[in-house]
């Protein structure tokens, strides 16, 4: 069984909460709409839950362009 995912682990790959909610909701759409999950999930894990996956995995990430 996988270890659950808390709101700390998040912070440390994207520091900003709000960027984190606007990459995480862009990117659970693209999932809605049948994108490819970028890392292994359970079927049975929801759209946001893939999605915290791929950023703990370092799949997803913000880079700041200043």
């Amino acid at each position: 069984m996988k270890k659950d995912i808390t709101y700390d682990e998040l912070l440390e790959k994207i520091p900003n909460k709000y960027i984190l909610t606007i990459v995480g909701g862009e990117r659970a759409r693209e999932l809605h709409a049948g994108a490819t999950p970028l890392t292994k999930t359970a079927k049975k894990d929801t759209d946001l839950k893939k999605v915290f996956r791929e950023i703990i995995d370092g799949k997803i990430y913000y880079e700041d362009d200043n």
